[in-house]
C-alpha cells in the first residue's frame, strides 16, 4: 500500500506545476512579445545608424570639397590683396589656414596679399575664393577639421644640399 503522506505531495506537487502554467501563461505570450519587438527595434536601430553613416560621409565630402560658386558670380568677381586679406581676417584663419580652405598653397596667400594692383587666379582658385565668401567662421572651420581628417600625414622629405 502506497505511503499515503508521499501521495499527498505528488498530488500536491502536479496541482501546483499546473497553477503555475496557467498563471505564467500570460506572461509567456508577454515576453515572446517583447523578445519580436526588441529584436525589430535593433533591426531599425541598424538600418538608422547605416542611413547615419552615409549622410555623414556625404556630408563630410560635401564638406571636404573647395568652397565654390556659380560660374557667372566668379566671372564678376574681383580680388585685390586687401579684399583676400580682408576674406581671410574675417574668417579668422592662418594663411595656412586659408590656403588648405582653398586648397592652394601657404605661399599662394602669402603673393596674394602682399601683391600690389590686380590678381589674377585659375577659375577654380577664383571659383573657391567667391564661394569662401559666403562662408561663415564656424562653417571655415568645420569645412578644415574635416579636410585634417581626412587628409593623410605628409612625410617630411629630406633636403639634399648641393
Amino acid at each position: 500500500m502506497p505511503n499515503i503522506g508521499s501521495l499527498l505531495k505528488q498530488e500536491i506537487r502536479r496541482l501546483a506545476r499546473s497553477e503555475i502554467r496557467s498563471a505564467t501563461a500570460g506572461l509567456r505570450k508577454d515576453n515572446a512579445r517583447l523578445k519580436r519587438d526588441v529584436a525589430g527595434h535593433k533591426r531599425r536601430l541598424a538600418a538608422l545608424e547605416r542611413d547615419n553613416r552615409r549622410l555623414v560621409e556625404a556630408a563630410n565630402a560635401r564638406l571636404k570639397k573647395a568652397p565654390t560658386a556659380a560660374a557667372e558670380e566668379v566671372e564678376k568677381a574681383r580680388f585685390g590683396s586687401r579684399a583676400v586679406r580682408a576674406l581671410r581676417n574675417r574668417l579668422k584663419l592662418s594663411q595656412s589656414d586659408f590656403a588648405r580652405l582653398l586648397g592652394v598653397s601657404t605661399s599662394a596667400v602669402f603673393q596674394w596679399e602682399s601683391a600690389d594692383g590686380p590678381l589674377t587666379f585659375k577659375p577654380r582658385t577664383k571659383a573657391a575664393l567667391v564661394g569662401a565668401r559666403k562662408l561663415g567662421v564656424r562653417e571655415a572651420r568645420r569645412r578644415l577639421e574635416v579636410r585634417a581628417e581626412k587628409a593623410p600625414a605628409k612625410k617630411k622629405q629630406k633636403r639634399r644640399h648641393r
